[in-house]
């Protein structure tokens, strides 16, 4: 009753992330230190808390 629909979107979504994971590990770019990415999440979530918009959003704005 559909297992093989199941099992396909399973092996798309594996191989989906797999492709993700790969390509983080072969991006040039140097990484970003965790306590850097903690602080952008904090102050995203400060500025969402507050009712501004987040530091993406504010860029996209035109």
């Amino acid at each position: 009753m559909g297992g093989g629909a199941v099992t396909t979107a399973q092996e798309k979504h594996t191989a989906w992330l797999a492709a993700e994971i790969q390509a983080a590990i072969d991006d040039p770019r140097p990484s970003i230190p965790h306590e850097e990415v903690m602080a952008r999440m904090d102050a995203q979530l400060a500025r969402l808390g507050k009712g501004r918009p987040t530091e993406h959003a504010a860029r996209k704005a035109p």
